[in-house]
């Protein structure tokens, strides 16, 4: 590590960074455009609705209010994985405040455990984006965006708490200020669960009988503070920390019987950046990110850990060659490390170092917006292949605007895949493929209507699976195809001070194994597991003055298991309601998840609680 720090601060020092924030817009007015157009052209983005909310909540709850991507839970509060267009969720990252959250020992983010406050931008975006967001982003990625620092200048602050069902509670608050030159904010939130609800659980003779969710305590508590000194008109400092603690029991399945099983995670992230305007049309950004990750599971009273760390350097530049033309370049290296009692030695540092250079370019007139990215990296002992992206917006007048957007992209393997003991594979291929999206899109004043088809192509897919001696082990086994066509529309209306909107959503995906390398072919042209040919949703949303309320219906398609068995389809539907008083300081919300009390398995054998509620009550000042 001591290496590591003479680089670090000489980059800070030789380097200048950005920042986006309502201070640095204004004296950085080109900044935030050039920003967002590069990663936007030609792709499809969703933005998560404002909803009648004022407390925090998982990116896994909100995800599954409205199933924008498949959400694989276990149980409530339990580990929640994310999938993009089938492509799994070691291939879909989730970037917070630009720093990637995924695990560099199995390449998983855990949506359970990240947190969205109702003030945060949150975004899907869909299509291939190795070329702008390096390995992983395969079919897609989940960007989290902190909110301004303040509202207002000077002091502000929060505090909340609620109750529910289950044994649940949670307590929140907060504290920024705000100035000419400094701002600040802190946010702390805590949350507990028992999570003991009621089931129908199935016996040996067929019948069902009442049950209850047993060995399933969540506890967790998250800690974030940000900074923005503005130093002069053409440089601003910024900082972001997060720390986080859970512990969280893990519920049997149906199959199995009950056990002392648990997991406590504990991570540490920290995001230093500098930005500088050297001319009114170029700016500088450089940046330094720390990611420490602990966790200890404990299975029939043995404990396993593992940590891991990374440090992320970057600097790059940007510039506005004409009001038409624009590009940016630079370059990032990566250093992991991780201790893991699975591997060959538990008291040593597994590490490797990656290094990456781009260059992104983008031009647009009138009608027409055309963006390329180019990348290349280098992953110590392993060969990342080059990268590219090309994306496209032409506006076609009254019948709408149509978007391309097709890239070559990679996904490195994972430490866990090279270095477990005894069952890492040191010679382990990247996953490679590629990615196309076709779009059009139709926006009127009270009328919003997309259809986007897309595909992702990936070969060398990486799987763990049993050889001949029935001892599971990682290789590249097989290339995956994933297809298929969304749409979404949406109404908007006021009348009378009420303010109304209609959304609803559909996708129809085929993601199948088209070639198989290794073990059984009996899975060609099966669909991957837990990834539904079907789903869909709708939503309806109204509010006037100091009430809103949102409804929300969701519903996933029949899936196969891991054993290739089909898993019933299911609806969920959700109703918010929030209200506001002392002049908007003082709010309620209240909230009925499950609404029909529904009996449902995300995940094979893994039941999920019926209807359940939520009161909160919150201050701001």
């Amino acid at each position: 590590m001591a290496r590591f720090l003479p680089l670090l601060f000489s980059l800070l020092s030789l380097c200048t960074l950005q920042a986006q924030t309502p201070d640095s817009v204004r004296s950085l007015p080109s900044m935030t455009v050039r920003d967002t157009r590069f990663v936007r052209t030609g792709y499809s983005i969703w933005k998560a609705d404002t909803l009648p909310n004022h407390s925090a909540i998982s990116l896994a709850d909100r995800l599954l209010w409205e199933n924008r991507l498949d959400v694989r839970a276990n149980a409530p509060g339990t580990l929640a994985t994310i999938s993009i267009r089938g492509v799994g969720s070691s291939r879909t990252p989730v970037f917070w405040n630009g720093l990637n959250l995924q695990s560099c020992m199995n390449g998983v983010v855990d949506a359970a455990l990240v947190p969205l406050w109702p003030e945060d931008q949150f975004e899907i975006h869909y299509g291939g984006q190795s070329a702008a967001q390096s390995s992983g982003a395969v079919a897609g990625s989940v960007s989290i965006v902190q909110g301004q620092q303040a509202e207002h200048a000077g002091f502000s602050g929060f505090a909340q708490g609620a109750a529910g069902s289950f044994g649940r509670w949670d307590a929140g608050a907060g504290l920024g200020f705000s100035g000419k030159k400094f701002s600040a904010k802190f946010r702390a939130v805590h949350q507990e669960a028992t999570n003991d609800f009621s089931f129908q659980k199935q016996g040996l003779d067929g019948s069902f009988y009442p049950a209850k969710q047993s060995n399933n305590f969540l506890q967790k508590t998250d800690l974030q503070q940000f900074n923005q000194f503005n130093i002069n008109e053409k440089t601003v400092l910024k900082s972001s920390f997060w720390l986080q603690k859970a512990f969280r029991e893990l519920p049997p399945a149906l199959t199995e019987s009950p056990k002392e099983t648990w997991q406590e995670d504990r991570a540490h992230r920290a995001i230093i950046s500098l930005d500088y305007a050297a001319k009114p049309k170029v700016i500088w950004t450089s940046k330094v990110a720390w990611l420490d990750d602990y966790l200890a599971f404990h299975l029939s009273g043995d404990t396993d850990t593992s940590r891991s760390r990374q440090i992320l350097l970057s600097t790059e530049r940007s510039e506005n060659l004409n009001p038409n033309w624009a590009w940016r370049a630079g370059a990032n290296a990566i250093r992991q490390w991780a201790k893991v009692d699975g591997y060959a030695d538990s008291t040593r540092w597994f590490g490797q170092t990656r290094l990456a250079g781009f260059a992104m370019s983008e031009f647009h007139q009138k009608n027409l917006r055309f963006s390329a990215l180019l990348r290349q990296e280098w992953a110590e002992n392993q060969a990342a292949p080059f990268t590219w992206s090309l994306g496209g917006q032409l506006a076609l007048g009254r019948v709408g605007d149509a978007r391309f957007h097709i890239s070559r992209n990679f996904n490195l393997p994972t430490l866990n895949d090279r270095f477990w003991d005894k069952l890492g594979n040191a010679n382990i291929r990247p996953e490679k493929g590629y990615s196309a999206d076709l779009s059009w899109v139709l926006q009127k004043e009270k009328i919003s209507l997309e259809c986007t088809g897309f595909q992702v192509l990936l070969d060398d897919w990486i799987l763990w699976q049993p050889d001949a001696n029935g001892i599971f082990r990682p290789d590249n086994l097989r290339k995956v195809w994933s297809r298929g066509i969304e749409t979404s529309a949406k109404w908007t209306n006021a009348w009378k001070g009420w303010k109304m909107d209609v959304s609803g959503r559909m996708q129809w995906s085929k993601a199948t194994n088209v070639e198989v390398y290794g073990g059984s072919s009996s899975v060609l042209g099966m669909q991957l597991p837990y990834t539904p040919n079907f789903s869909g949703g709708f939503s309806g949303r109204i509010s006037r003055s100091i009430f809103s309320v949102a409804y929300l219906q969701q519903f996933t398609g029949t899936r196969l298991d891991n054993s290739g068995k089909n898993l019933e389809a299911f609806q969920v539907a959700n109703l918010l309601f929030s209200s506001q008083f002392l002049h908007r300081r003082l709010s309620l919300d209240f909230r009925i998840e499950n609404l029909w009390d529904v009996d449902y398995e995300v995940l094979r054998y893994r039941p999920m609680p019926g209807r359940a509620w939520r009161l909160g009550l919150g201050y701001k000042w």
